[in-house]
């Protein structure tokens, strides 16, 4: 072919589109608890006094929004597009999914609490998670608990780092950090139950659709969350379209909350559940959250402070008892600077196994 030619027929070239990658989302949320104090008491305020667009402005940083809000006199909760947000006089719970940027709005936070409140000292602060699905999707910052930890190092002095769990399975990471500050006589009871739920059952997932119910009322009352959440609460929630789940919920006008999350495609699902009530016995709710979601697989951590009995006695229950239908590979004490931890890790047994376990039922305490 003559140079001519081939300047006649000059090759075309397009750029070869990548295949879709195949969709994920990681439903195993970061969760950060701060709790504040003041060097100056007598002028703190509320964190509730906070604005709501500067609330905004602090979920924009972590890369969620708010969808809606509730609130009594004790407790302001937030539903988001990633899980959810409580803000009470001198605590906060952000709690957030997928790959959202939860640590990068601790200094946003942290100036806020200062600023509007007079909160300028941080008391205890609570981050941890499971060990995630898919790291390499999620932001730099998170992609490893190394990587967290010496991030919240460079905000508290003498943090603790803690992995729960073997490292060949599901495991659990917690960052703590107490600042010794003068309690009052009258300290409060205070406990929090945590349960993480993977690969759960193929027949809970459809009632977490669309398809399903029409919103999340009635998602909350078909799909069986009506019977864990405690009479009488005042509860908010959302069904994402096509799917996915969102719940707060707070008793009367307490600060005492409840929340659950759920991440329903068969492929990477989960379910979250997190409470700190102390209106029923909190094994007994245990075992209604996994009636109702069913799932493999459970992390399940109670964290009580000595004056709590009710987090006292599910962690005693946790520890000298199996949960029906669940078979225990690990469970480890933790005492930490202000209170304890009793952390477990279940599998769901097989059905032949799981006769064997009706007998613990009649045991139940009801208390």
């Amino acid at each position: 072919m003559s140079a001519a030619t081939q300047t006649n027929f000059a090759v075309q070239t397009h750029p070869v589109k990548a295949p879709d990658e195949e969709y994920f989302f990681e439903g195993a949320e970061k969760l950060l608890e701060l709790w504040f104090c003041s060097s100056n008491p007598d002028t703190a305020k509320s964190l509730r006094c906070i604005p709501r667009e500067e609330i905004d402005a602090m979920l924009d940083v972590a890369r969620c929004k708010i969808l809606h809000s509730k609130t009594n006199k004790s407790i302001d909760s937030y539903v988001l597009s990633e899980s959810s947000l409580f803000v009470s006089d001198n605590r906060v719970i952000l709690k957030t999914c997928g790959t959202t940027r939860l640590l990068a709005a601790l200094p946003v936070l942290m100036n806020l609490a200062g600023s509007y409140a007079g909160l300028d000292l941080v008391q205890s602060v609570y981050y941890s998670r499971k060990n995630f699905l898919r790291p390499d999707l999620q932001p730099n910052l998170h992609r490893n608990f190394d990587a967290e930890v010496e991030y919240l190092d460079s905000f508290f002095e003498d943090g603790h780092a803690y992995c729960l769990g073997s490292l060949k399975q599901d495991r659990w990471y917690l960052y703590t950090f107490h600042r010794d500050v003068e309690f009052p006589a009258n300290k409060q009871p205070d406990h929090t139950l945590e349960i993480l739920m993977s690969d759960l059952d193929e027949e809970v997932l459809p009632k977490f659709t669309k398809d399903f119910a029409v919103d999340g009322k009635d998602c909350f009352m078909r799909a069986g969350i009506d019977k864990i959440i405690p009479a009488g609460a005042d509860v908010h929630d959302e069904l994402f379209d096509p799917c996915g789940y969102s719940m707060n919920a707070y008793m009367n006008d307490t600060d005492q909350y409840a929340t659950i999350h759920v991440t329903p495609e068969k492929e990477f699902s989960f379910a979250s559940f997190e409470t700190n009530q102390d209106l029923v016995c909190l094994y007994s709710q245990t075992r209604k959250v996994l009636q109702c979601f069913r799932p493999k697989k459970i992390l399940l951590t109670v964290f009580a402070n000595d004056v709590s009995v009710k987090g006292k006695d599910a962690q005693q229950q946790l520890w000298d008892r199996e949960l029906p239908g669940y078979r225990r590979t690990n469970v480890q004490f933790v005492r930490l600077e202000t209170e304890t931890l009793v952390y477990a890790h279940f599998v769901r047994k097989a059905p032949q196994d799981s006769s064997s376990s009706s007998d613990e039922d009649d045991g139940e305490r009801s208390d």
